[in-house]
């Protein structure tokens, strides 16, 4: 073997070892169609590490399973469609609301994340849900990506104002700030760091925080941006 291809060799076993380190893996399962009530292909979680915290996503609040497609699970003969972690969950009333949108033609038309978002709004969901769809509408998406951080913007405004001080404030916190760097509010932008920093809470072993290690990281990450 000469050397080029030994050293190509190397470098594609190197490479499948990275991708494999830093791979999510899928199962199939079958579930039950909550609107016809039969069953569908759909897929699980099987495996997953820390890394998924180390993602484009992150600057969006919003992680792995949800910026895949599969775990968007739809079930093709009624046309209904809902993340995995909430698929089932439905009242009578949204059963309802659902059936009769998923007899129009028209509900087939459109690509999964609008024919999932359509679904979403004929269920009983607040604020706080769309202020977190919306941002993972921004991970997803490329071309509309800022539009959907447009729409979550003043939703997450409202939201910081009940939260208690938390990791979810604290993230709320960061991501308004890096959604004015983006559409170019900096006073702003440095204002909502500086109180992601400061925000004293408990976490959930009852030790007291101020601020948290991971966003901070984040917050250091963006702060360059802020003088390019």
């Amino acid at each position: 073997m000469t050397g080029t291809k030994s050293q190509f060799l190397i470098a594609a076993v190197c490479m499948a070892a990275f991708c494999s380190s830093y791979a999510t893996n899928w199962g199939q399962t079958t579930i039950e169609d909550p609107i016809s009530g039969g069953d569908c292909d759909a897929f699980e979680i099987v495996s997953y590490g820390s890394y998924i915290y180390d993602w484009p996503s992150k600057y969006d609040g919003v992680y792995w399973p949800f910026t895949d497609s599969h775990w968007i699970w739809q079930c093709p003969e009624s046309g209904y469609l809902s993340f995995g972690d909430d698929f089932s969950e439905l009242t009578e009333a949204e059963i309802g609301r659902i059936s009769a949108y998923l007899s129009e033609p028209s509900s087939r038309l459109g690509s999964d994340l609008d024919r999932l978002e359509s679904i979403y709004r004929l269920r009983d969901k607040d604020d706080r849900f769309w202020a977190w769809f919306y941002r993972v509408k921004a991970a997803i998406l490329s071309s509309q990506a800022d539009a959907a951080r447009f729409d979550a913007l003043p939703l997450l405004k409202e939201l910081e104002q009940s939260l208690n001080p938390s990791f979810e404030l604290i993230q709320v916190y960061f991501v308004i700030r890096d959604y004015h760097r983006r559409f170019g509010d900096i006073d702003l932008a440095q204002e909502y760091f500086a109180k992601a920093r400061a925000v004293e809470w408990v976490d959930e072993d009852g030790g007291s925080q101020i601020g948290s290690e991971y966003i901070n990281e984040l917050i250091d990450e963006r702060m360059t941006l802020l003088s390019e």
